[in-house]
């Protein structure tokens, strides 16, 4: 490995975590404390209700939030995902590549812990996200204005029942005849027919599925995955 390749020399640990704490709690392992620094900011960037409190512990460093992001409903369920854009975004483009978004938690009402390992800064890379809300909506968040024509043709003029933009302009989304998240038998494999499709279209635009992660504790316990997307620039 040559010099220019060498993951950056400001910590001696390889793996660190991102934990997704309660309804607003968002807590960094391992992380140096320049990495904490730059995820502070993409949360100031990215969360408008902005940072609530912080704390320093002996093995984590916390943010505790205003409002309840990982709860990931109603108003709240867009901007939630915008933040974790954000702070991927920010890792990923310091040499934090995401190596799993794992659940090792068997508590109720529990979301995803990501694992991430350092390595060589990458080229500057885009990020969005696709949301499977309610049991019928479809929301590409932070998405380019240009793939949207892509994602309705593969999703098929006869499924869309109504699109739109959301959240000020932060969210298109597709609302979809019946009810394809909770769909079962044939219609449930016409579902990931669907969504297969929908990766096939992301690639050809050079977007591909960073991770699948569960960031919310849903309602009555019916909690679902995030996409999140990436393309380098």
């Amino acid at each position: 490995m040559s010099t220019s390749d060498a993951p950056p020399a400001y910590t001696p640990f390889q793996h660190a975590c991102v934990s997704l704490n309660m309804s607003d709690r968002l807590r960094l392992i391992r992380f140096p404390p320049a990495i904490i620094d730059i995820v502070r900011q993409a949360i100031i960037e990215s969360w408008s209700r902005g940072i609530h409190k912080e704390k320093q512990e002996a093995d984590f460093y916390e943010f505790k939030l205003h409002g309840n992001p990982w709860w990931g409903q109603g108003e709240e369920a867009v901007p939630s995902r915008t933040l974790v854009i954000y702070v991927l975004s920010a890792l990923h483009n310091r040499g934090w590549f995401l190596l799993s978004s794992t659940d090792i938690s068997k508590k109720a009402l529990d979301k995803d812990c990501l694992i991430f390992q350092l390595g060589p800064p990458p080229k500057q890379t885009s990020f969005f996200s696709v949301a499977f809300d309610d049991y019928d909506k479809l929301r590409l968040i932070n998405v380019p204005p240009e793939l949207i024509p892509a994602v309705r043709q593969s999703l098929g003029q006869e499924i869309i029942q109504r699109e739109e933009w959301r959240d000020g302009g932060h969210a298109y989304q597709f609302k979809l005849r019946g009810n394809p998240w909770i769909s079962n038998g044939e219609d449930a494999t016409n579902t990931r027919l669907r969504l297969l499709s929908l990766l096939d279209c992301f690639i050809q635009y050079g977007w591909v599925l960073h991770a699948s992660i569960d960031i919310s504790q849903g309602h009555e316990g019916r909690d679902v995955d995030s996409w999140f997307l990436r393309r380098d620039k």
